[in-house]
């Protein structure tokens, strides 16, 4: 099926990007998965996307490719920082969810499916990077993020 991916510029400082006087350039897509094989395949699309600008993105001061997870939003986002999380890349990756959201919205086991399904995003991401060679051939540590980015854990 394939992720259709759209640019905008936005301003550091908002829509969650930390930089401020810095505009980024984000690409978004949006999936109607909502079974776990496609979920799957359209995480790993998305990823390596991101993986993709990793040339542009990764500069002297780069220490963390971050996986983030918005659990509310089933939101996937993507980004480079520096040693203490507070200036991303220019170039960030988001990808929502749309089928998967409306999917947990509707489950009886809504706590259980959200939490589920944070951990199988982590696990997909940690696989798939563990044998990227876009990823390995860059110094960076991945983290993932799913609340507070000074509380991100290792993927």
């Amino acid at each position: 099926m394939g992720l259709t991916w759209d640019k905008s510029l936005v301003a550091g400082g908002s829509n969650g990007l930390l930089g401020d006087g810095i505009e980024f350039e984000v690409y978004s897509s949006a999936s109607e998965a909502d079974e776990e094989h496609s979920v799957n395949t359209d995480m790993i699309e998305a990823l390596d996307y991101a993986l993709s600008f990793l040339n542009r993105n990764v500069k002297d001061e780069s220490r963390f490719f971050l996986v983030g997870w918005d659990t509310a939003t089933s939101t996937l986002m993507f980004s480079v920082t520096d040693d203490v999380k507070q200036l991303d890349s220019p170039v960030v990756v988001r990808c929502h969810f749309d089928g998967l959201c409306r999917k947990l919205a509707s489950d009886s086991q809504r706590e259980s499916a959200i939490e589920a399904y944070k951990e199988n995003v982590r696990f997909w991401c940690k696989e798939h990077l563990s044998t990227s060679s876009a990823f390995t051939q860059y110094s960076l540590i991945a983290l993932f993020v799913d609340e507070d980015r000074m509380r991100a854990g290792l993927l």
